[in-house]
């Protein structure tokens, strides 16, 4: 079994720490620290206001360079609390609330700042004002979820408490069909003093099947040879639960909510052991000279991560960040590591693809591989107009970027990034609306 101590673990404090100030899907936060303040572990950085927000905490002792725009693996530069981090060992009180109620553990996990991996604050993800009767965990990222393996029971007890302060009945972990080290590894834990229920997605077997069949509050199913990025929640509630979510609509529509494996471990650190949301496992795959699974503290620049697994094999040609095939490509490797970041992939100058794009031979090569059986090459090309509401009408919102379509277009057109400019304009367009509406 994996544990703790084989994942990489970065000793070497960086130079300098960048700390942004919105690490989720919602409002930014506010600095609370000023140049020049003394700083430490656990400290909190960035308050917020309204009812989305995701408090900041310093994983660091230090003193604060610069608050500046900074860049940030999203591709944007966000403000963000610069730190020259220094050895300290001295941190904020941590105070475990074990015995805490419902409301408050959903307090507990709002003040700890955790955010799922796709970049909604968790409190939220567990309380979305629909009635849910299944909590997702989304272990099909395996060398994620093999960095939690050692801290396996940590990860249930938190599980279990996310499904206490929700509400939520039932929990089902869900694990890739090929991953054979984490089956081994559930297989051998056990939950409430009885061994885990594992069992495989078959047909119409998902997971509601085998449900009726236990009692347990937590099951494990192996659902396929798919890694559900974070735009494939609806197709990991279709796949597992067998609940298909019509277009524009979201899991929660069919009382479904997903979390991560790390948020789970993250709320046992925040309820058992009174400690914010301060590192998460990361994985570093491609041109590095050694590959692996790394334990990063938010702030951390990625070219420390990257010397942390032996640095660059070659030069780089590309840093792309949570995923070659829809992941964002960036510009620098000062750029940090925060809190929805999983994985960082390097290509090096010769793997970069550099073929031009050419105009649509409409040979329907995207239209047969698109999972979600959009129509990719029609949105781009609106989308390369400018005409993002025929966009909305295709249904580009449920584009889950895979990345397929992208790869097998002869005429190599740019279909991902295009879908994903006209989704960005379609929520400009909505805000703006709803804008309007509310000062009229």
């Amino acid at each position: 079994m994996a544990n703790l101590s084989d994942v990489i673990k970065i000793d070497k404090l960086p130079e300098k720490a960048i700390i942004p100030m919105r690490q989720h899907d919602g409002i930014a936060c506010a600095p609370l620290v000023k140049k020049g303040a003394e700083v430490i572990v656990g400290q909190k950085l960035g308050e917020c206001e309204g009812s989305d927000l995701a408090y900041v905490h310093s994983p660091f002792c230090g003193t604060v360079d610069s608050i500046e725009m900074m860049p940030n693996p999203s591709g944007k530069r966000i403000l963000s609390v610069v730190l020259t981090p220094s050895e300290c060992a001295q941190t904020v009180d941590f105070v475990p609330e074990k015995d805490a109620s419902p409301s408050r553990l959903i307090e507990i996990i709002k003040e700890a700042g955790i955010v799922e991996y796709y970049e909604k604050p968790t409190y939220l993800a567990l309380k979305p004002g629909k009635r849910i009767d299944t909590l997702l965990m989304n272990a099909t990222f395996p060398l994620i979820t093999h960095a939690y393996l050692g801290s396996i029971d940590k990860v249930l007890k938190g599980l279990s408490t996310m499904l206490e302060a929700s509400g939520i009945p039932r929990g089902v972990i869900v694990v890739r069909a090929d991953d054979k080290e984490s089956i081994k590894a559930f297989k051998a834990a056990s939950f409430d003093g009885k061994p885990l229920t594992v069992a495989p997605i078959i047909g119409k077997r998902h997971a509601d099947y085998y449900l009726e069949d236990v009692e347990d509050q937590i099951i494990v199913v192996a659902a396929g040879k798919v890694t559900y990025t974070p735009t494939m929640m609806n197709l990991l509630s279709a796949d597992v639960m067998g609940r298909k979510i019509p277009l524009g609509r979201q899991p929660p529509d069919v009382h479904v909510v997903v979390c991560g494996v790390k948020s789970a471990k993250a709320v046992y650190d925040a309820v058992y052991e009174g400690k914010p949301y301060l590192e998460n496992a990361v994985t570093v795959t491609g041109a590095v000279n050694r590959p692996g699974t790394v334990f990063v503290r938010f702030g951390t620049p990625i070219k420390d991560v990257v010397n942390a697994c032996g640095g660059y094999k070659g030069e780089p040609g590309k840093l792309i960040i949570n995923g070659s095939m829809g992941g964002i490509a960036v510009y620098t490797d000062e750029a940090p590591v925060v809190k929805n970041t999983t994985g960082i992939v390097i290509q090096s100058k010769e793997e970069v693809i550099r073929d031009e794009a050419t105009a649509c031979i409409h040979c329907a090569r995207c239209v047969d591989v698109c999972p979600v059986n959009l129509l990719p090459t029609r949105i781009a090309s609106y989308a390369d107009l400018g005409k993002y509401e025929e966009c909305e009408q295709l249904y580009a919102m449920n584009c889950i970027e895979c990345g397929a379509c992208a790869v097998v277009c002869p005429s190599k057109r740019h279909l991902v990034q295009l879908i994903k400019y006209s989704k960005l304009q379609i929520n400009n367009m909505v805000a703006a609306e709803a804008l309007e509406e509310a000062t009229e």
